[in-house]
């Protein structure tokens, strides 16, 4: 009866023990630390640029996939040496601190292996009792079941106290040398692997002569089994401790702070961000803020983007005078939109390039202009009369840039800036309408940069080119951005670098081309109204740099241009970065073609010639409405005809004359432009007539109008009508020396009259012109 029952107490005893050792296979919590971690932003070669400490106030990284192997070795020495071999629980290491203290009769030793060390961190760090130290030993070995060695290691070392509010081995390595673990001399990580050993009584300033003992004594050890050369040791002996721990890097904070806003779930973002270049472009900035600061624009934010990958090499989402609340120091200015200023006219140059509406030769009417109520101004409040598209977009001039924009049309201009990459279109085009151009429009230093860089992309390749938005060097990023097709033509894109290429640089940079090694930057600025804002974007064949200047808070400032204020931000950055390079032209994307020299129209009445260059695909046809083939007496150089003067004297000429609202302005700056010479005095304007080449048949000379009105009782337009001899006659018509158009075939034209006396004057291609003198009455 005994025996059996020792054979049943024996059974069950074994089941017990079966029970037991099932339980190490129980499934391990997942994850098994669920502590916050701080965010970290990594450089291109994964160096820290900034850390945000975590929710609970600990510097605790994410826990890394492998060890240096310095601190590895010193580690296993100093906390246990047979680490590699038990299976989590050290027996001889129990027995040696059991004797240890009993022969000190206190606790100088606690026989924890780095598992059982582990297991504590996993509970809490309990109180010390019997049955929690009974729970840590069980699930010590539980992790040595369920884990490999290098993942026990690897979760001690991440999650272990390194003194003060930093947690685990990479905190640690930055928060006391500044740099990553694998870059941690024997010395360096001898410290760091005896510091968990009592964390808050080693202290870098109160205790430092007992951490130096502990950390020689560990480097002593690792000489004597061979693991270090003397000469190692000896040099490790010489290294000294760090004084204090070392301030967190700053470099990108914001980007930091926009990433893990978009990625919540992400702790740590591997970023393209060149390290060497921020430092060098963070004294720069810090120059150009204390001298805008000092005239009172406290905020300054810049991007440098590499144009073949799309990546952002340095980024300063806002650099501020000071760290008042009231300077917004901690706004992401890099990523808010804006206003615009003038910094889109490059697109539309380019756009209507593309579209046939312009050669860059093509004149665009400078006079005062009313859409309306809108009444776009110049800067420099003055009128040309007529400038080149190209010296339009060069001088950035306002009103040839609106009148452009009504031609290609605002809502067309919108589409084309969404497909661009531009996001914070968040109004209707109608709500922007022309000013579209000027300001109206908000967008972010972040899209800015990106839309040149992808301009610069563009003009380098002849391939179909996908449009590409910005990335960070993060995966997720960069594959998430949608692949669409780039609406601008490489041939637009590099003649549109080509104009911006000759903008006049600001103050000392000017005299750049004196210098056969300057490089070719095409940039463009931009002012807001109110000079609230300052941009500078200058792109080059392998960079663009963007620059926004100005205040937080929207506060306007005398001097906050974008030439006086951002652009000297500019050229500084772009004058510390190695190979800017510059597009070669794309031959293939690019056509050559006549146009009279005068006004970039295509030829008329035998005008002089040039050839422009235009985009392969464009059809422009548009023929010049400017130049007028008219009989002059070659005795007299005045106008003249056969009726008037039958004695063999008279040629045909061809003159060019613009609308005398825009020549008023225009023969100031152009000595040259003689425009179509007065009547000789005795050829009547009965004999002008040329024997009824045309009649205006209303309104007749002299008549009195009535003002038409609409049903809702504003007023209506008065139709102007013609009939010509010829049908292929082509007229243009003036009102009160407005130039209103050209008519062909069929020769009406309406107009909205004001009440009073006007006077029309009709001109065919010859010169021959008839004027009508009218009332209208209200």
């Amino acid at each position: 009866m005994l025996r059996l029952f020792s054979k049943r107490r024996a059974v069950y005893a074994g089941l017990l023990v079966l029970l037991a050792g099932a339980t190490l296979w129980w499934p391990l919590p997942k994850p098994l630390f669920n502590q916050p971690l701080s965010r970290l932003l990594l450089d291109q070669q994964q160096q820290l640029l900034s850390a945000r400490i975590a929710a609970d106030q600990q510097w605790r990284f994410k826990s890394v996939a492998s060890l240096s192997p310095a601190y590895q070795t010193a580690l296993i020495q100093y906390e246990d040496k047979r680490f590699m071999q038990h299976p989590g629980v050290d027996p001889l290491a129990i027995l040696r601190a059991l004797y240890l203290n009993l022969k000190s009769g206190r606790v100088v030793s606690g026989g924890s292996t780095i598992t059982m060390q582990l297991a504590r961190m996993v509970e809490g760090n309990q109180p010390r009792t019997l049955w929690q130290k009974l729970q840590e030993l069980h699930l010590a070995l539980r992790l040595e079941v369920q884990l490999t060695k290098a993942e026990i290691l690897s979760l001690y070392a991440a999650n272990a106290p390194m003194g003060g509010n930093t947690v685990g081995i990479d905190a640690a390595a930055w928060r006391y040398f500044g740099r990553s673990l694998a870059e941690l001399s024997w010395a360096e990580a001898a410290l760091l692997a005896v510091l968990p050993n009592n964390p808050a009584a080693m202290h870098l300033s109160r205790s430092r002569d007992k951490l130096q003992a502990k950390r020689d004594f560990l480097l002593h050890k690792l000489w004597l089994k061979g693991i270090l050369t003397e000469q190692d040791y000896r040099l490790s002996l010489l290294e000294s401790i760090p004084q204090r721990p070392r301030r967190w890097p700053s470099y990108g904070q914001h980007l930091l702070d926009r990433l893990s806003q978009q990625y919540p779930d992400q702790s740590v973002f591997y970023t393209s961000i060149d390290r060497r270049l921020t430092q060098k472009i963070e004294f720069i900035t810090r120059q150009h803020s204390q001298r805008l600061g000092a005239i009172g624009i406290h905020n300054l934010a810049l991007l440098v983007v590499d144009n073949a990958s799309m990546q952002v090499k340095a980024y300063f989402g806002n650099v501020a005078y000071s760290d008042r609340p009231e300077d917004g120091s901690h706004v992401d200015i890099a990523s808010r939109p804006r206003s615009s200023g003038s910094t889109l006219k490059p697109f539309l140059y380019a756009a209507m390039l593309d579209n046939g509406d312009i050669t860059p030769q093509t004149l665009i009417p400078d006079v005062p202009t009313a859409y309306g109520s809108y009444q776009p101004s110049n800067y420099d409040q003055s009128f040309r009369g007529a400038v080149t598209a190209r010296s339009a977009l060069t001088a950035s001039l306002n009103i040839p840039s609106v009148r452009m924009l009504n031609d290609y049309s605002y809502q067309a201009f919108y589409d084309k800036l969404q497909a661009l990459g531009f996001s914070n279109l968040f109004r209707q085009p109608d709500e922007y309408g022309l000013s579209l151009i000027l300001g109206g429009a908000e967008v972010s230093l972040v899209d800015l940069t990106a839309a040149y860089a992808g301009l610069s992309r563009r003009a380098q390749q002849a391939a179909p080119l996908s449009f590409e938005a910005l990335n960070y060097g993060v995966s997720f990023d960069h594959e998430k951005a949608e692949k669409t097709a780039y609406p601008l033509s490489q041939g637009a894109a590099w003649l549109t670098l080509d104009a911006l290429s000759d903008v006049t640089r600001p103050g000392l940079h000017k005299i750049h081309r004196l210098f056969s090694g300057s490089a070719r930057v095409a940039w463009k600025t931009g002012t807001s109204y109110g000079l609230r804002d300052g941009w500078a974007v200058g792109t080059t064949e392998n960079v663009t740099v963007g620059v926004w200047v100005g205040n937080a808070n929207g506060e306007g400032r005398q001097l906050l241009t974008g030439t006086s204020a951002a652009a000297p931000v500019l050229f500084d950055t772009l004058n510390i970065i190695n190979d800017l390079g510059w597009p070669e032209e794309p031959s293939g994307a690019l056509k050559s073609i006549e146009v009279c020299r005068e006004n970039g129209f295509l030829p008329k009445f035998g005008c002089p010639r040039e050839r422009v260059t235009i985009p392969a695909a464009a059809q422009f046809e548009k023929v010049s409405p400017h130049h007028f083939q008219v009989t002059v007496d070659r005795n007299t150089g005045l106008r003249s005809s056969i009726g008037c003067n039958p004695t063999g004297s008279i040629i045909s000429k061809t003159f060019f004359q613009l609308p005398p609202s825009q020549a008023a302005f225009y023969r100031i700056a152009h000595a040259s432009y003689h425009p179509v010479p007065e009547f000789d005095e005795g050829c009547t304007p009965d004999r002008r007539a040329l024997n009824g080449r045309f009649e205006v048949t209303y309104p007749r000379a002299g008549q009195i109008i009535s003002l038409p009105r609409y049903m809702s009782g504003q007023p209506g337009e008065v139709i102007f009508r013609a009939t010509a001899k010829s049908d292929s006659a082509q007229l243009f018509w003036h009102l009160d020396k407005h130039y209103l158009g050209a008519t062909k075939t069929f020769h009406e034209l309406s107009e909205t009259l004001q009440p009073g006396k006007h006077l029309l004057r009709v001109v065919d291609q010859q010169g021959v012109w008839q004027q009508i003198r009218f009332t209208v009455i209200p």
